[in-house]
């Protein structure tokens, strides 16, 4: 039993010191100067059913601006069904991708356009659009941030300065 322990004490560390030497860890900022999040990453109860939350959400007021986590290139920068709603996507260097979802109707970014760190990609968005969709699944406004690593999410937190 006792080798166990310091075999799994052993990967923790290892994990741990792994995690802080990605390259990638301590380098993107947060995407809204609104800090406080009201679901976060991983699962949770929405409607009555347990499902995963591949982000985390900044509760944020209508309007507020949203900020490129880091410099890359828009990849996509319109309506996304499945539930995001009004989404921008930005595609970074070593296959990290970030979506920024529930924006606003007025897009100011687009595909193919590059954007730095700290640039504003939109605004945080209705819960209903002007044609009466419903700007992905959404209680109302807040921002959705999610972080894909060579095509499968991560808890954004592993990158984001705190």
């Amino acid at each position: 039993m006792k080798k166990y322990i310091i075999f799994l004490i052993i990967i923790l560390l290892f994990s741990i010191s792994s995690i802080s030497d990605n390259n990638n860890v301590q380098k993107f900022i947060y995407p809204t100067k609104y800090t406080n999040i009201s679901s976060e990453y991983g699962y949770r109860i929405l409607y009555g059913n347990s499902n995963f939350h591949n982000g985390i959400d900044f509760l944020a007021p209508l309007g507020s601006e949203i900020y490129a986590s880091e410099s890359g290139i828009i990849e996509y920068a319109s309506f996304l069904k499945d539930g995001y709603g009004n989404t921008v996507i930005i595609s970074h260097d070593s296959g990290i991708k970030t979506l920024y979802c529930h924006i606003s109707e007025t897009f100011i970014v687009k595909a193919g356009q590059h954007v730095n760190k700290g640039d504003i990609v939109g605004y945080v968005g209705p819960k209903y659009l002007s044609n009466g969709v419903m700007n992905g699944n959404t209680t109302g406004p807040h921002l959705h941030f999610s972080v894909f690593e060579n095509g499968n999410t991560i808890n954004p937190f592993l990158i984001l300065n705190k």
